[in-house]
């Protein structure tokens, strides 16, 4: 599906719909919530009711930060709610990821309409088989593509909604390092015309010392083999995906690293891997190795029932 195709099948769901409902994936960052708040603007162009359905009880500083700044201008609902609000005139948008297994939504994904897909995250067979589905894994962020349907459909961008979409693309590009491209840049462009704050989206990104301590004591136990850095967490120590996603992303900021990998703990009995790459590896390809996915630069994936250094021990033999 074509940015043609798919503004044409918005179109029509748009004028058909009463109700718009728009989900993201489970422990949401600011890129899936920003992109959620943007696209909002679509919907309501054409009059539409429109619901954003978050179900994480915790959510990661930067986009709690975003959504008190946004929680007037939004409709923010649960699960629940959400439930007693479907009705046969509703659909659904689920933005910055395709897989089944990462949406609250999946047990009343058929109570809508229509279910439309909007990402830049690799195909897996966990894709969502059920939807209309529009994937371009070229774009940085799912932000990036929300800025462009913005731009196609001539929709008023509030310079709060710019500044959280910069924001978004700020994240998923660790600070406009890598994946981006001409039409990156161009979006990035659009949306400082909106009014978008650079100085405000890089505050959302203000760190917490002890974060910062915990993720220096990672990156100090990292073991480089050539290109390829793993940092593995400290034993007992609990970590959360944001944080290991950060490591992963300061290990690639060192001279000669285009791979990097960041394993801990996220629970008693679940390991996380963060996973970034900027050359050869295909990291959303080997984190479906392990029951996750992503894109080619960076991905995600959580095993349960295994040990920290048997995730460092496969990862290895699976690069090698």
């Amino acid at each position: 599906m074509s940015i043609k195709e798919l503004k044409r099948l918005i179109t029509k769901e748009m004028i058909l719909s009463k109700e718009v409902f728009l989900v993201a994936h489970n422990n949401i960052d600011l890129d899936a919530f920003a992109s959620m708040a943007g696209f909002s603007l679509i919907a309501k162009k054409y009059r539409n009711k429109v619901y954003i359905i978050i179900e994480d009880k915790q959510i990661e500083q930067a986009t709690k930060i975003a959504m008190e700044k946004m929680v007037s201008k939004l409709n923010i609902i649960n699960i629940k709610e959400a439930k007693s609000l479907i009705t046969n005139k509703s659909i659904l948008f689920i933005l910055d990821t395709n897989k089944l297994s990462r949406i609250c939504v999946k047990d009343i994904i058929d109570s809508f309409k229509t279910v439309t897909v909007i990402d830049h995250h690799t195909k897996t067979p966990d894709t969502i088989n059920n939807a209309n589905l529009y994937i371009d894994e070229r774009a940085t962020s799912a932000c990036e593509m929300v800025a462009e349907l913005l731009y196609s459909f001539r929709v008023k961008v509030p310079k709060s909604y710019a500044t959280i979409l910069l924001g978004g693309i700020v994240l998923d590009t660790n600070n406009f390092m890598y994946k981006m491209t001409r039409q990156s840049f161009y979006y990035c462009y659009y949306l400082s015309t909106k009014g978008a704050d650079v100085n405000e989206a890089q505050m959302y990104f203000k760190q917490d010392l002890q974060d910062y301590v915990n993720r220096a004591k990672m990156v100090s136990n990292t073991r480089i083999m050539g290109e390829v850095a793993i940092a593995t967490g400290t034993r007992g120590k609990i970590y959360t995906t944001p944080e290991l996603a950060k490591t992963a992303d300061i290990l690639l900021e060192f001279k000669g690293i285009k791979t990097s990998f960041a394993i801990g703990h996220i629970d008693k009995d679940k390991v996380g891997i963060s996973t970034r790459s900027i050359k050869t590896i295909n990291a959303g390809k080997l984190m479906e190795t392990f029951g996750g996915g992503g894109s080619k630069t960076e991905a995600a994936a959580i095993v349960e029932n295994t040990s920290i250094k048997k995730i460092e021990d496969q990862i290895i033999e699976k690069i090698r």
